[in-house]
């Protein structure tokens, strides 16, 4: 079929009545137009006609003027995406989604097995039966969303991003959709959660669980996602690429802040008061009003979150509440068992840390894209994109890219990102025949060599988003920055996403860290599991 997208555009009404009339004709014959779960196989055997049968042929754009025509993150929604509206929700506000009931951005909670082949396999799906489950009791839980596909045009003052549900002329598959062997993918699965581990050391993708450092580099997504089987990883660009381009059909802009994150909120107190057998810990007011409730927190000897001693009396536990003690003094009531925490004498006290979110926290929010509270700071609390939770104050890595820190002389060197197409060779030390060049970021130099730099425009590369130009800030250009150090540090390193609950300003779904070891452990660094690793350029 062959389409010029531009004409298709304003006629986008007209043309989504007919193809929705066809689809509901042909539908009375079709299977595929109603999910069906094989109740002896424990799955939905129809889930690649199912989308199929709902494709509308809608194309959707967004359009980003380039550095030199404009250097503000807003961008113009074109073509069928014009005039759509979405707003904020919370855990007590539905906003506005006019894309809800769109095929294109269709993003359904379910649980799902991926075999050894990349191929999905959906063993629930919420509202179509009794079995989904969020909280691990019926396996690991995805967000559905249907095969798109994308095109860019490209001037000399703007990017236009274009996907539809419809394989138009021009247009290729989203990143991820090909199977090895070519073939496309029944659906997309993106993990819902970031990953803890359970009891076998096996990472989760479910709600309520503590996100685990030991599944926060590389080294770790390819040892402990090979425990589930060859068809999971860790977090790749393609599930990145998807939050980004998302992010910018829906919100126009390239500012997640549109949202929020947990990217400015590392609060600390010491206990005034020590208590035993209680269920709160006792700061001083001041300081207790720096905490927000739902936040989590370690209790513990040592102030560094890295060490043991942060949690050696409670470890991840909420804040459900605030208590006044007395005209200086507030408890933090906290949910889990009760503890013990002493008074401050001389260098022995106890620290009260603020830590990254457990899963689950967006869970009560009622829409698809939000945060749980309006009335408390974006930069404290993680967000929901496409039903995905999202910023939860750790960083998450990918594990089918490596970035290349090359040192080019003295004063200038660059980082260069390569990909695997199949995470089944994903290397942990070095970048093999096994990877493509994807692209580069833009150039360091002497002075900006181990600094942050803000991208001003993207392109698009094998379908990944990449930074382009140097020079903006956190509220021009892509209002993320990218950070490496290839002059005094080269080798291979890792590409971290997104940010940890640290520094703010830099942070955001365009944020890259470039300048980490493929071994590198840290409490702020988490990951996510995929289904995507498996595929095809």
């Amino acid at each position: 079929m062959t389409v010029d997208t531009k004409k298709v555009v304003r006629v986008d009404g007209l043309a989504r009545a007919i193809t929705a009339s066809l689809n509901a004709t042909i539908g009375k014959a079709d299977t595929g137009r109603a999910l069906t779960r094989d109740d002896a196989k424990g799955e939905y055997t129809n889930i690649a006609e199912y989308w199929k049968a709902h494709r509308t042929g809608a194309v959707y754009g967004v359009q980003k003027p380039k550095w030199a025509a404009s250097n503000s993150p807003a961008c113009v929604k074109t073509r069928d995406n014009t005039g759509l509206v979405i707003e904020k929700s919370t855990n007590t506000t539905a906003g506005r989604d006019d894309y809800r009931a769109l095929n294109a951005f269709q993003c359904m909670n379910v649980n799902a097995t991926v075999g050894d082949d990349g191929k999905p396999h959906v063993t629930a799906i919420e509202g179509y039966d009794q079995h989904y489950d969020q909280y691990g009791r019926n396996g690991l839980v995805w967000i559905m969303t249907p095969p798109l596909y994308y095109a860019v045009r490209e001037t000399s003052t703007s990017i236009e991003i274009l996907i539809s549900d419809s394989k138009w002329t021009g247009f290729s598959p989203m990143p991820g959709l090909l199977l090895p062997d070519g073939t496309e993918r029944a659906c997309m699965l993106h993990a819902k959660y970031m990953a803890g581990l359970d009891a076998n050391g096996k990472p989760t993708s479910w709600s309520g669980i503590q996100p685990s450092q030991d599944f926060g580099c590389q080294n770790d997504y390819i040892d402990r996602a090979a425990k589930l089987g060859k068809g999971y990883s860790g977090l790749t660009s393609a599930d990145a690429a998807y939050i980004q381009i998302m992010l910018l059909m829906k919100w126009a802009t390239t500012n997640s802040d549109v949202l929020g994150g947990m990217f400015q909120h590392t609060m600390q107190a010491t206990v005034t008061k020590g208590e035993s057998n209680a269920h709160r810990v006792i700061v001083s007011t001041a300081d207790a009003a720096g905490f927000d409730i739902d936040n989590y927190v370690n209790v513990g000897t040592d102030g560094e979150r890295n060490n043991t001693g942060n949690h050696s009396v409670a470890e991840c536990r909420r804040i459900i509440g605030k208590t006044v003690i007395d005209a200086t003094n507030t408890a933090l009531d906290l949910d889990g068992d009760a503890i013990t925490t002493t008074n401050p004498t001389g260098n022995l006290k106890d620290y009260v840390s603020v830590m990254p979110y457990k899963t689950g926290a967006t869970d009560r929010i009622l829409g698809t894209d939000g945060i749980p509270h309006g009335e408390l700071s974006i930069m404290h609390q993680p967000i929901k994109l496409q039903n995905i939770e999202l910023f939860c104050g750790m960083y998450e890595g990918e594990q089918d890219t490596l970035i290349k820190a090359v040192k080019d002389s003295d004063t200038a060197g660059h980082c260069e990102l390569w990909k695997t197409y199949d995470t089944t060779k994903a290397n942990k030390t070095a970048v093999t025949a096994d990877y493509t060049h994807i692209g580069d970021f833009p150039a360091f130099t002497a002075q900006t060599s181990g600094q942050w730099q803000y991208g001003q425009d993207i392109s698009i590369a094998a379908g990944i988003p990449l930074p382009v130009g140097t020079g903006a800030s956190s509220a021009t250009g892509l209002c993320d920055a990218f950070g490496g150090d290839p002059i005094k540090q080269p080798g291979i390193k890792m590409h971290r996403r997104f940010g940890n609950l640290w520094d703010g300003a830099h942070y955001g779904a365009f944020a890259s860290n470039l300048g980490n070891d493929p071994a590198g452990r840290w409490w702020s660094n988490g990951g996510r599991l995929s289904a995507l690793g498996r595929s095809k350029a």
